[in-house]
């Protein structure tokens, strides 16, 4: 049985890869999936908010939860009328290396993820999650674009 994990974000580029994971999963007959989305809380938002600013931890650990729900909902749909086990797994931290992480807890034997296609330069500036998940990784990555 194949395991895949499936990173998701929401956006276009994610919800490709999990429509490439759904094919797969329904050619193989025999997979598992996992569909993983990492909440963050970005160093500019949290630098943004100033020294003498008072707000509630818990409140923005809600809100990314609400969030990160409503993004396996959505990417769920990828696997709608097919008969594999899929499940949720949400995170919170650093983007690739939870997705590493989780990887590696849950012994998958593929990653597939999502790619924006920003060149070198815009991966320079913003940093590539994908370019990270896939030199950091130990096992088979699919990135899909």
């Amino acid at each position: 049985m194949m395991r895949m994990l499936v990173a998701t974000d929401g956006s276009p580029h994610a919800l490709k890869a999990a429509e490439m994971a759904a094919r797969l999963a329904r050619d193989l007959r025999e997979a598992e999936v996992m569909l993983v989305n990492v909440g963050y809380f970005p160093a500019i938002a949290m630098g943004a908010v100033g020294l003498d600013a008072v707000f509630d931890l818990g409140d923005l650990e809600e809100g990314l939860q609400q969030a990160s729900q409503a993004i396996l909902d959505q990417t769920m749909h990828a696997f709608g009328g097919l008969d594999t086990r899929v499940t949720r797994v949400y995170r919170r931290g650093d983007l690739a290396g939870e997705i590493l992480k989780t990887a590696e807890e849950h012994k998958a034997d593929l990653i597939i993820i999502g790619c924006r296609g920003l060149g070198q330069i815009g991966g320079l500036i913003l940093g590539s999650v994908s370019e990270r998940v896939l030199h950091g990784a130990r096992i088979p990555v699919l990135i899909v674009r």
